[in-house]
């Protein structure tokens, strides 16, 4: 009886060790996931701001990615003329996180990438854009939201897993008169 019951008990150890390393490995993929959509639009932002050519990010929910595009060509419909711009690669979602799933804003308006792209274009200013991407995973109940402001590179990345935005600069206004930080050097 005692052997059943020290087996049991082993079991149950390994059980937990394993759920926890599997919850863990599920964590990491959120958070690479997480950074690739945060560079993904930090170039969005460089291209449009330096780019002679239209701007766009698209969505395809078959292969459950995320890619950047420009705009070259002939135009007739949404997607033509639009190519996939060779120095970003496309970014692979995991399984437990659906790009059909994610939530797009331009300027507070929501739009679906998959059927027309998240555009800018050259010479006028840029939507803010905000990204909201979460877990279909019940274990990994988890949210990021992405805002980038229309003037910003680096865009603002609020997780519910954590207080404080990352990325957000937190600026408090100093009088270096009351201070005394009037006569340091700058």
């Amino acid at each position: 009886m005692i052997e059943i019951i020290v087996v049991t008990v082993m079991a149950a150890m390994l059980a937990v060790l394993l759920v926890t390393r599997l919850t863990g490995a599920r964590t990491r993929e959120f958070d690479l996931a997480a950074d690739k959509v945060s560079d993904l639009l930090l170039m969005y932002a460089i291209r449009s701001e330096f780019a002679d050519e239209p701007v766009g990010i698209s969505v395809d929910p078959d292969r459950n990615s995320l890619r950047l595009l420009v705009r070259r060509g002939e135009r007739s419909d949404a997607f033509d003329g639009w190519v996939p711009d060779v120095s970003v690669v496309d970014i692979r979602l995991p399984d437990f996180i659906l790009a059909s799933d994610m939530e797009f804003l331009a300027d507070g308006d929501a739009i679906n990438p998959a059927d027309r792209p998240l555009t800018s274009l050259p010479g006028q200013p840029r939507p803010r854009v905000d990204i909201t991407m979460q877990s279909a995973d019940a274990r990994l109940p988890r949210t990021v939201r992405f805002s980038l402001p229309p003037n910003a590179w680096r865009p603002i990345r609020t997780d519910s897993m954590r207080d404080e935005p990352i990325g957000a600069i937190s600026r408090m206004p100093i009088d270096l008169d009351t201070s005394g930080q009037w006569q340091e050097d700058w």
